[in-house]
């Protein structure tokens, strides 16, 4: 055989041999923590060469290629989490599945900030909010909810005293709120924001909070707009803040055991809005006092078995004694002066207590349990006997006359009366299930719930109103009162639902996702079982020029009644009503992009939402009073936009807008115009009923929603002093349309007149006095004790314009009907200082 031949052997036998020599071990699989939830961004690398490792993606799913054959460490590490070590032997070219389960070691973050993580890119409409910006937007009703309402995707607050929000053109009741998987409530008397306290949610005990708009897993519960799921931290050391500023103020600890095995918190929040009730136009004594105590108590009894327990108790008292009130409102060329002197006084109380306990099993690394009970309690009472007298007068609004800004002439007097006694007692006692199991390329999630409530509700209230010596609405006969509502209810009932879905990685790499599943519920009331398929589709094409992520998603999102829902406008319960039902299509697009060297994202979804068998209502400030009755269809429809990043270093800004529109055509409702022989129209009276001679019934259709806010703006900058980054200036704009309103008749087609523009700033400065990194201390000096002082001082509605939140309808002996607003707060200046140790 030749050299040649013999060359050309060898050639062939090495190209042949050399890529099985070269195959690599694989390890793949699924990272996730101890509820089930995948957990992205996860270091992985061999424990002897870190620089050879890879991350989780966004779906928790790893790959790593093992160089040396045998036995190897790897490590799995992430920020929050404690790490774990595994050992691996493999051949070379085997591949070897791995679930993984992180056990949280969470490290207490003092700030609060809301991004957008990797993992959420599948979700179809979301946002993480993780300890960072919340203490930083001024606005009078800080938390959670304020950070929704500045940064989230289609949702709406335009009301400072209150912590409830809108979610595309839905009302509060349509929102589920979890705490470690826990569904908390709030009261249900509640009629204004200032009787309304503390939210639930505790921030400083936060360690993440996810939120969606809408278009949201099967695993999420029976409402029809939006889920925000919190979870309390668990602490590894001892830490702790208080809080003092004007408007109240609040505490925390938190520690662990040595082990870290056992794990708590405790937090405690008082509010006295007093201060900032005075700037509003109804002079008098305000003592609102709100108090709630919270604590969060973890204990792992080994690696498979951990218990939870968490508790509320928040005792809210407002007692209000009114004295004069002076609106001026109208229009340039008219100006009218409403003046009342009152007597009498309001006391409300709303007194909430709330226990839960779980067990969490992690059967296997793939396979986990979860066990709840909980129980919720509220006692509420509102008593209120208030009596005013009024002067209703016409202002002179001519620059060049003497009596300029005085009352030209009266328009009219009279009086009105409010009586309130309402009690009400509600119990809710639940017990859930669920569970995950990893498989491959799927993640698999399932759950049951039973809940068992109870509610006693006893309402008696009436309202009197007098114009001029008469009783309105005016008889010969006797007085008659302008409004009565009496009821003495009790409900028990028993509520079943459950959920499976299953989250399925097309392809290794998980940049294609697709999440289906159907949840189901049982109400025995009305008998009614509902059923809700729910899909969700992700997609990130695999390019460098940019970094974008696809969604969409499609499902039915059913709200079986609860017991506002039953209850109509004169206090009656129609046990027969459905549920609510919707049909929601979300798609939406991120992009990630750079700019002046800082990252941004750019956000952008549309919706469609068609709704049927809705239950119509009216907002009574606050206050959802519902028709009772399955009575109307509707859609709600719009499209959202955000844009954050750091327009100066180290500080995020963002600003978003939306848009929107939210219609519903109610059932036979109409209303008849009177006609003269000559075809003109005829206002009905007792004194021309002879000139009638034609009716014409007229079918109003779809008619805007009491949500329907067209328009939403949302503008937050942040900013330093150069070289100077501990003094920093936060400014909060919000410019919104006006929603939908109508004269207290109980028809709502005549409600689309619309409340003015919403248009508020806040400002706020904070300096921090003190931060025990920036300078080395002696080892017996007292400020060592604290890990930052921070002071802040705020200027709430700073252009001092005097937003309107609804209105008080007067009504002369004429019949002419006046819209008086009720306006928001004015311009405020609050102080706070923040001790963290």
């Amino acid at each position: 055989m030749s050299i040649m031949k013999i060359c050309s052997l060898i050639t062939l036998i090495l190209v042949s041999v050399l890529p099985c020599t070269a195959q690599k071990a694989v390890v793949f699989g699924y990272i996730t923590d101890e509820n089930g939830d995948v957990v992205a961004g996860v270091n992985v690398y061999p424990l002897l060469d870190p620089t050879s490792g890879t991350i989780s993606d966004h779906n928790g799913r790893f790959e790593l290629q093992l160089d040396a054959p045998g036995e190897t460490r790897i490590v799995f590490s992430f920020i929050g989490y404690e790490s774990d070590t595994l050992s691996v032997n493999l051949q070379p070219g085997q591949h070897q599945e791995l679930s993984i389960i992180l056990h949280p070691s969470i490290i207490n973050i003092s700030l609060i900030e809301i991004t957008d993580k990797e993992a959420l890119r599948n979700e179809a409409s979301g946002i993480y909010i993780e300890s960072k910006d919340i203490e930083k937007i001024p606005t009078p009703f800080a938390g959670i909810e304020a950070a929704l309402a500045a940064q989230a995707l289609g949702v709406s607050s335009t009301n400072e005293l209150s912590s409830t929000y809108s979610v595309r053109g839905g009302n509060f009741d349509e929102n589920l709120v979890y705490v470690n998987d826990f569904e908390v409530f709030r009261p249900f008397l509640i009629r204004s924001g200032e009787q309304e306290g503390l939210s639930f949610i505790h921030s400083n005990l936060v360690s993440s909070v996810f939120f969606s708009s809408g278009g949201f897993q099967p695993k999420y519960g029976d409402k029809m707009s939006s889920v925000l799921d919190v979870r309390y931290k668990k602490p590894n050391s001892f830490r702790g803040s208080v809080e003092l500023g004007l408007l109240g103020g609040s505490a925390h600890v938190e520690a662990a055991s040595k082990n870290e095995r056992f794990t708590f918190l405790l937090g405690i929040r008082q509010k006295s809005s007093q201060y900032l009730l005075k700037s509003l136009e109804t002079a008098g004594q305000y003592s609102p006092s709100f108090t709630d105590l919270q604590t969060f108590i973890t204990y792992r009894l080994n690696n498979k078995l951990d218990l939870e327990l968490i508790g509320n108790f928040a005792m809210n008292r407002f007692v209000f004694k009114p004295v004069s009130r002076e609106t001026t409102f109208g229009v340039v060329n008219r100006v009218l002066r409403l003046t009342v002197y009152f007597d009498g006084k309001e006391e409300d109380r709303y007194r909430t207590l709330m226990g839960g306990f779980a067990l969490n099993h992690h059967l296997q690394k793939n396979i986990g349990l979860k066990w709840l009970i909980s129980a919720y309690r509220s006692v509420e009472s509102e008593a209120f006997d208030i009596i005013g007298e009024y002067w209703l007068d016409e202002v002179e609004s001519d620059f060049g006359k003497e009596n300029f800004g005085q009352t030209r002439y009266s328009l009219g007097v009279g009086g009105l009366q409010q009586y309130t006694r309402n009690n009400l007692e509600a119990t809710m006692i639940e017990g859930a299930h669920k569970g995950y199991c990893l498989l491959g390329k799927h993640h698999f999630k399932w759950g049951v719930n039973y809940r068992h409530e109870r509610i006693e509700d006893r309402i008696n209230e009436w309202e009197r109103v007098d114009s001029a010596g008469y009783s309105i609405p005016y008889t010969e006969e006797q007085i008659t009162l302008s409004a009565v509502l009496k009821s003495d209810i009790r409900l028990n009932s028993n509520r079943i639902s459950g959920y499976v879905q299953d989250t399925w990685s097309l392809n290794n790499t998980a940049r294609t996702t697709f999440t289906y599943g159907i949840r189901f519920t049982y109400w025995d009331v009305n008998n009614e079982f509902v059923a809700s398929p729910r899909i969700q589709f992700a997609f990130r094409p695999k390019t460098k020029k940019a970094d974008l992520s696809f969604r969409m998603s499609a499902g039915l999102y059913n709200q079986p009644p609860f017991y506002r829902e039953l209850r109509d406008l004169n206090g009656n319960v129609h046990k027969d009503v459905r549920a609510q039902k919707s049909f929601h299509t979300v798609a939406g697009i991120d992009l990630n992009f750079k700019a002046w060297d800082r990252k941004f994202k750019f956000i952008t979804e549309v919706y469609y939402k068609y709704l049927w068998d809705l239950v119509p209502y009216q907002f009574d400030n606050v206050l959802i009073r519902y028709f009772g009755e399955n009575q109307a269809r509707g859609y709600a429809a719009g499209i959202d936009f955000r844009l954050h990043g750091e327009l100066v270093e180290d500080a995020e800004s963002w600003i978003s807008v939306s848009i929107m529109s939210t219609q519903e055509d109610i059932k036979n409702d109409s209303y008849s115009i009177y006609l003269d022989s000559l075809g003109n129209r005829v206002f009905l009276s007792s004194a021309n009923t002879d000139a009638i001679t034609d009716t014409l019934t007229v079918y109003p259709g779809f008619i805007p929603r009491p949500t329907d806010r067209r328009f939403k703006l949302n503008l937050f900058f942040q900013d330093y002093i150069p070289r100077v980054k501990f003094l920093k200036v936060h400014l909060n704009l919000v410019f919104a349309t006006g929603l939908p309103f109508g004269p207290p008749t109980g028809q709502r087609y005549q409600d689309v007149l619309r409340i003015p523009f919403y248009r508020r700033v806040d400002i706020g400065f904070s300096a921090q006095l003190f931060d025990r990194n920036r300078k080395e201390l002696p080892p017996k000096n007292f400020m060592r004790h604290f890990e930052s002082i921070w002071a802040t001082l705020e200027v709430y509605n700073l252009i001092g314009v005097n937003n309107t939140v609804s209105y008080l309808w007067i009504k002369d002996i004429s019949n002419t009907i006046y819209a008086v607003p009720n306006h928001l707060t004015n311009r405020r200046i609050n102080f706070r200082i923040i001790f963290k140790f």
